[in-house]
């Protein structure tokens, strides 16, 4: 869909009769991306999906089916919830939560077939015993990966306590000890001396490990930035998140050709709106005009995820014409200015969010406006706001306020 992906995608937005703002996934293009992605790390590295967050706020059942029907070797999340819910929606195969679990929380964790992240000997030992009281049996072992903080100080063990914790591991036969990872916490800055250090403390764990005589079948540390950026860094799988998405990792890292952002948001002018000099516009009366100007009304705000930050910042298009954000954005609503030579009326089709193309701007450049980075704009996209999942020009599914309904 690259040469006519994105008229596609706006044509489909055009003929959409529900509630007149959407977002529009475009699978092809999340497809594309996998694709690229598995093509930079080779046929021996595995590439884990990482859809924590409602998919970054791109809808989590749709995106996983779509990425492991395009490659992906597994999925990860944050939490057992978003797990359950994956499940629940029909998502099998290997899925890792890479958060901390409850101990309330273990039980349902074994029993959906999770993945489990480990950083805690009493916890692997609660572990055992959920698995005991669930009749877990040796031959269908608890799959568990143990994390080493390396320097996030976040989530992890600390790497004199490793040896210890995989050891827990292994003397129950109703655990499996899968792998061994951690976490980058700057991988993202162009100098990659904190990485390395990391990289460091990493592969030292892991010699203590194999000395021991303790079994380290897969090694995994890199993110989407480490994915891009050190090839060496790759070991036996990445954690692909926000690149994924067509998202950059950091403003000045580029992504690989063709990866672009997957997701749109398009929207109708409700109001076209006459203003007179000295009009205002909005709360605060922020803007005042100083001639006679047109502007448009735009049903979106703040309460589907477009920030009021973005208030006489950003701009969208209407037709070929890119109009400016004027006066406060607002929980419902947004004002454009349209050119006064323009003949835009209710009803016409306003690009808000683009996917790279140039129509409007992406994710990337909207949280640039605000000091901030995409990952925060895509997963404060409002439960609210329609999400259409397209494919090769037609409309597969749609996740509104009435539910998430398959079509095709």
């Amino acid at each position: 869909m690259r040469e006519s992906g994105s008229s596609v995608i706006e044509a489909i937005a055009e003929h959409w009769n529900g509630r007149p703002v959407l977002a529009v996934i475009d699978l092809d293009a999340l497809a594309a991306n996998v694709r690229t992605l598995r093509t930079l790390i080779g046929p021996d590295v595995r590439l884990q999906a990482v859809v924590k967050a409602n998919a970054y706020g791109h809808g989590a059942v749709p995106v996983a089916r779509a990425v492991l029907a395009a490659g992906a070797d597994s999925l990860a999340v944050a939490t057992v919830d978003e797990a359950v819910q994956l499940r629940t929606g029909g998502v099998t195969g290997e899925l890792m939560v890479l958060g901390p679990i409850g101990r309330q929380e273990r039980a349902r964790a074994i029993g959906h077939g999770l993945t489990v992240v480990v950083s805690d000997a009493d916890f692997v030992r609660g572990l055992v015993a959920d698995a005991q009281m669930q009749g877990r049996k040796e031959e269908d072992p608890v799959p568990v990966h143990l994390k080493i903080d390396t320097g996030m100080r976040r989530f992890g063990a600390p790497p004199d306590r490793a040896v210890g914790i995989a050891r827990v591991i292994t003397e129950s036969k109703l655990l499996r000890l899968d792998g061994v990872m951690t976490h980058f916490a700057a991988a993202d800055d162009p100098e990659p001396s904190s990485a390395r250090q990391q990289m460091a403390v990493f592969d030292a764990c892991i010699e203590a490990l194999m000395a021991a005589g303790l079994p380290v079948p897969l090694q995994h540390v890199a993110n989407s930035a480490a994915t891009l950026r050190f090839p060496e860094f790759h070991r036996g799988q990445v954690r692909a998140g926000i690149s994924l998405y067509g998202l950059r990792p950091d403003p000045g890292m580029v992504l690989p050709d063709p990866m672009r952002p997957i997701l749109s948001v398009f929207g109708r002018l409700a109001r076209v709106i006459d203003l007179e000099p000295g009009d205002t516009v909005s709360y605060g009366r922020t803007y005042v005009a100083t001639r006679r100007e047109r502007a448009g009304l735009v049903p979106i705000g703040y309460g589907d995820g477009y920030p009021r930050g973005l208030s006489s910042q950003a701009w969208m298009t209407v037709g070929d014409e890119r109009t400016q954000v004027i006066g406060r954005v607002c929980m419902d609503q947004t004002v454009v200015r349209l050119p006064n030579d323009s003949e835009q009326n209710p009803g016409d089709v306003v690009r808000i969010v683009g996917d790279g193309q140039g129509q409007a701007p992406t994710l990337d450049e909207l949280a640039a406006m605000l000091g901030t980075i995409s990952y925060e704009l895509a997963t404060g996209l409002a439960p609210r706001l329609p999400r259409l999942y397209v494919s090769r020009g037609e409309v597969l599914a749609v996740n509104d306020l009435h539910g998430f309904r398959d079509l095709a």
